[in-house]
């Protein structure tokens, strides 16, 4: 895994993330509310990409070798 100060922020705050949600949902929501709200403090707007007809989630293999890769 690489390492550099700002992704050890990142890895820090999904941790702090996940312990205070109760579900994948509720992680993402709580998720996308701090989003908005740094893109309102930081003057800009999120936008979301419509890529119709493309595979946006991992395969079952990814995702486990993710989850492996996480845990080192």
């Amino acid at each position: 895994m690489i390492y550099s100060p700002i992704l050890e922020e990142i890895y820090r705050f999904q941790a702090k993330r996940a312990a205070e949600s109760t579900s994948i949902r509720d992680y993402m929501e709580r998720s996308h509310r701090s989003a908005q709200e740094v893109a309102k403090k930081y003057g800009f707007e999120i936008k979301y990409a419509d890529l119709p007809g493309t595979k946006l989630a991992m395969d079952k293999e990814a995702i486990e070798k993710a989850i492996e890769d996480a845990k080192r």
